[in-house]
């Protein structure tokens, strides 16, 4: 059987090996959208996450940047043939468009 790729954080992999959402950490990455829609920055959402004992992917207490840049990018959350939709298409997009002002 070949090596299983870790998947993103927010799905699991069912018995038939199938993508799905894994309700709880979707949640989470809803929020961290959200939040960075309403223009928190990657600090501010580090706290929130922190303050409300949101753990990080790797089931740290703390949220680095890194983590939240990575699922800010991670262009899956709105759907693909494989991965099922965490975000709608227009929040993902928003949300881009306000880090690409933000690289400037």
């Amino acid at each position: 059987m070949p090596e299983q790729k870790r998947i993103a954080f927010g799905y699991n992999r069912n018995e038939i090996n199938r993508i799905i959402i894994n309700e709880t950490q979707a949640l989470t990455v809803k929020l961290i959208f959200e939040l960075y829609a309403e223009g928190k920055s990657l600090d501010n959402i580090s706290r929130q996450l922190a303050a409300c004992e949101i753990p990080s992917p790797y089931n740290n207490p703390k949220w680095g940047k890194q983590a939240l840049s990575k699922i800010l990018s991670y262009e899956r959350y709105h759907g693909t043939d494989d991965y099922p939709k965490i975000i709608d298409q227009e929040l993902y997009d928003r949300v881009l468009e306000i880090r690409q002002s933000r690289a400037k």
